[in-house]
């Protein structure tokens, strides 16, 4: 008889509401010890044919006596479609047992300010703290974004970044504070590992032009997970209550994820809703930005013209082809391009000037309705303000990929931009005008692949397997 590799073992079940079908999901529960403390390396788990499984530690609890009391594991399940239920059991030995799996690799960073560059088996990336040099290639978060199939960095020459934080700092009455480009990043690891690297980014926000802004920090959490697209963000901001576009905000934030693929290389070109898509059309608040510049030209040419020159401006270049970067520097508290009694007044009347155009003109303020995907590269300025977005998908026809996205809670409004001339593409929690949206607290469930129904990845991403802990058992009959 075969000797079992441990006396007692603890089953669990891993539950599929939807029935769906899942790939390498990742499962997180935890385990409570009482009779029997086991060793960190003495935790193995196996499926219901007794083969092994991957499985990771992400966090050890001791109890009073100084022993393990408890353990938060993470397990990568598949299951086929239609299936609803597997049985595992996670084997307890008080010895080390031997044995390891092919997963998650921890690459050299690349970049100069890259913090790790991860190869999770469906992804290459690399998250960067940033350098706080005001301009996209210095800001922090995801700065390169590989999917390993496709090999196409989807942040063309690490040009800018996906998944910063913007609003409420983002915004004219602050004086355009750009959190991801004016800070820099700290990072924690939580855990790393086979099957899922977790980590803790924090960042102090500078101040701008709003007392009740000064001295707020942004926390991220990533989750990244191996052999599955899926990847996760929770994030948080410092408790707030302040004004923007003329209505109150409070504990609100603009996300931002941005693709850069390159001059007329439009990689993502559809985007839509589960159960059809409400959306107004253009953005009226770039061409206020512009037409306020020019009026600064006409009124205080001296000061533009420093301001232009402390920011390395061609003097000769029509504001009309800058870069929005320069938009942003120009207006920006932090960049002290503009002597603080003209950014003050210019912003206050950007502001007003916005709220009053984009909310009294008719046209903008029209709701359409679609059940199929909107063209926005085709609507003016290539943007649309989707409304009460949960389940969110851009997709390219041509390629195939999609970004499908799941936030828990529902955001309502959003601003999706998708440019063909310049390649641009932006998947952002806020309104018009940068009002932000999306509650502070919130997490973003996120895959990025071919898929046959994107439907199906969404409602996975709301409804996760299920976790049923059986008590534990002197188990004899199977052998890990």
């Amino acid at each position: 008889m075969t000797e079992p590799l441990a006396q007692h073992c603890i089953p669990i079940d891993i539950v599929d509401p939807l029935g769906l079908g899942r790939v390498a999901e990742p499962v997180e529960f935890c385990l409570a010890f009482d009779r029997i403390r086991p060793n960190e390396r003495g935790l193995v788990v196996t499926d219901g044919n007794g083969r092994r499984m991957p499985v990771q530690i992400t966090a050890w609890h001791v109890g009073a006596d100084g022993a393990q009391a408890s353990a938060t594991l993470c397990l990568p399940v598949s299951m086929a479609r239609g299936e609803v239920r597997q049985r595992y059991v996670v084997w307890l030995s008080e010895t080390p047992q031997d044995g390891a799996h092919d997963g998650i690799r921890i690459l050299d960073p690349q970049l100069a300010d890259g913090y790790r560059r991860l190869n999770t088996g469906c992804y290459e990336l690399e998250l960067c703290t940033g350098t706080a040099r005001g301009d996209g290639a210095s800001k922090w978060g995801i700065r390169h974004f590989e999917q390993t199939s496709q090999r196409i960095n989807l942040i063309a020459g690490n040009a800018n970044a996906f998944g910063g934080v913007y609003g409420p700092f983002f915004t004219p009455e602050n004086g355009l504070i750009n959190p991801p480009a004016h800070a820099v990043a700290r990072f924690d690891i939580i855990c790393e590992g086979p099957v899922t690297c977790q980590y803790r980014m924090k960042v102090d926000v500078p101040d701008g032009l709003r007392p009740e802004l000064h001295g707020k920090s942004i926390e991220v959490i990533w989750r990244f997970y191996h052999g599955t697209p899926l990847f996760t963000r929770t994030y948080f901001v410092d408790d707030f209550d302040t004004e923007i576009d003329g209505r109150r905000c409070a504990n609100r934030i603009t996300v931002g994820d941005e693709i850069e693929s390159g001059k007329s290389n439009l990689l993502l070109s559809t985007y839509r809703h589960k159960g059809g898509t409400a959306y107004r059309e253009g953005d009226l608040y770039a061409e206020i930005l512009l037409a306020r510049l020019r009026d600064l030209q006409d009124r205080e040419p001296q000061a533009l013209s420093q301001a232009m020159d402390r920011l390395g401006i061609d003097p000769t270049q029509d504001p009309s082809t800058w870069h929005w970067d320069n938009y942003w520097r120009l207006f920006c508290a932090v960049e002290q391009a503009l002597p603080q009694a003209v950014l003050a007044a210019e912003v206050e009347k950007i502001w007003r000037s916005a709220n009053q155009i984009v909310w009294s003109d008719r046209d903008h303020t029209l709701v359409h309705y679609t059940d199929d995907a909107v063209e926005v590269n085709k609507v003016p300025q290539q943007t649309i303000f989707a409304l009460d977005a949960q389940k969110t998908c851009e997709y390219s026809p041509r390629t195939g990929y999609a970004f499908v996205r799941y936030m828990n809670r529902v955001s309502p409004r959003m601003q999706i931009v998708q440019r063909h001339d310049s390649g641009w593409v932006n998947w952002g929690t806020n309104g018009e005008n940068e009002y932000p949206e999306l509650p502070s607290g919130s997490t973003i469930w996120a895959a990025y692949d071919r898929f046959d129904d994107w439907e199906a990845v969404a409602d996975r991403m709301e409804t996760p397997l299920a976790v049923s802990v059986r008590p534990l058992e002197r188990c004899y009959d199977v052998s890990p």
